[in-house]
């Protein structure tokens, strides 16, 4: 089963293609390591744009009609307080490292242009904008899963995602000040471990061993089975 999730297939193909790619550009120069490491926490807000677009989506299936528009509302204040507190607390670690881009935490756009122009910034968005943009037309458009889920609950869907994969980068964050000198190393393990979760999460899939074993695995007996499926599919949306 393990092997399912990391051979390369037509469901993970976009996680493949992100390694390969900045592997390849940092190996070659292009990329710095902090570019890699500010690139996967300016992906939350990557992933909250293509969530509104899979909300968009659904509502067209689920009755919601008109109220997309009050959703989408919500979702952009609710999301955008937590990407505005996020970025605050991660700003401040950055500044006790003694980058000199953050000069206030609380200064959040003129911090975010700073990152934006970090050396090789110009490559990383690209990439990890056109893996979102491929898992959305390819796992949940042509899927389509727009007719599994409702919009109200997309909209509270990348909050766990974007909790475990900011933790990562929190943490590979403390790797860089550690090992000051072993930037790169240290960039190679923070794409290893955040591909790692990435696999995880695609191998979750409707009628997959996978799906099933969690599914065994966190049945407590009470919560239906099929209500416990639906939730672990749509946590790893």
């Amino acid at each position: 089963m393990l092997f399912s999730v990391y051979m390369p297939n037509r469901n993970n193909l976009y996680v493949w293609m992100n390694i390969v790619f900045l592997v390849g550009f940092l190996l070659m120069g292009k990329i710095t390591p902090y570019a890699i490491l500010f690139g996967y926490f300016l992906e939350t807000v990557i992933i909250g744009m293509f969530n509104i677009f899979k909300m968009v989506a659904a509502s067209r299936h689920d009755g919601s009609g008109k109220s997309i528009g009050f959703l989408v509302l919500f979702f952009i204040f609710h999301y955008g307080m937590f990407v505005a507190i996020q970025s605050v607390f991660v700003f401040v670690i950055i500044g006790m490292e003694g980058q000199t881009f953050v000069k206030e935490p609380f200064h959040i756009i003129e911090n975010y242009r700073a990152i934006l122009s970090l050396e090789g910034m110009v490559y990383v968005l690209p990439i990890l904008i056109g893996t979102q943009l491929m898992k959305f037309i390819f796992d949940f458009m042509q899927s389509q899963k727009y007719l599994e889920f409702a919009a109200y609950e997309i909209m509270y869907k990348p909050y766990v995602r974007i909790v475990i994969q900011q933790f990562a980068v929190i943490i590979a964050f403390f790797f860089f000040i550690i090992f000051a000198d072993a930037a790169l190393i240290a960039a190679l393990l923070l794409i290893f471990f955040k591909s790692l979760i990435d696999f995880g999460l695609t191998a979750i899939r409707e009628d997959t061993k996978v799906l099933e074993y969690l599914v065994e695995k966190f049945y407590d007996g009470k919560t239906p089975k099929d209500k416990l499926r639906k939730q672990l599919l749509l946590f790893s949306e």
